[in-house]
């Protein structure tokens, strides 16, 4: 099971909560619905991260350069349009074709993500074609002769 993600601002007011001491750690975490052990986990990082807050300067605020968010919104629109344009070239492709174009040792672009831009199955990359039996192989050949020694009677 995946742990849940709590945003940092809820994690300070629990902190604080507990801090103040007017509830116990068991009534704040059935209060805010999250296990003890987090409470106490976010507790012992606020004030281990306190004295961060009286330090001269203190944070920086993040500075956002417009003009490259800009560029990089540009840049997203052509690579969406580029995409979206290659994989309806790629869907007039035979399978076949588009499943030779799979490479599988791509470190940064794995099978299942290779196989979504042209509308291949990724389980379609790793199917092998078994072929008929032998077995099958001789009821056709059986029923071909029967039928071409007599063409004109109906099986049934």
């Amino acid at each position: 099971m995946k742990r849940k993600q709590r945003h940092p601002d809820f994690q300070a007011i629990v902190a604080l909560e507990a801090l103040k001491g007017e509830q116990t750690v068991s009534e704040l975490a059935g209060r805010f619905g999250i296990h003890p052990t987090m409470i106490h986990q976010w507790k012992r990082a606020l004030l281990e991260g306190a004295s961060v807050v009286f330090e001269r300067g203190g944070r920086n605020a993040l500075e956002v350069n417009e003009e490259q968010v800009r560029g990089l919104h540009a840049k997203i629109g052509e690579l969406a349009f580029a995409n979206d344009f290659l994989a309806r070239k790629a869907q007039t492709l035979d399978r076949q074709v588009r499943r030779k174009t799979i490479e599988p040792n791509l470190s940064n672009l794995s099978v299942g993500k290779q196989s979504a831009l042209p509308s291949n199955s990724r389980s379609s990359f790793y199917y092998e074609p078994r072929g008929e039996s032998e077995m099958n192989l001789n009821l056709m050949r059986v029923i071909d002769m029967k039928f071409l020694e007599t063409g004109f009677m109906a099986f049934v």
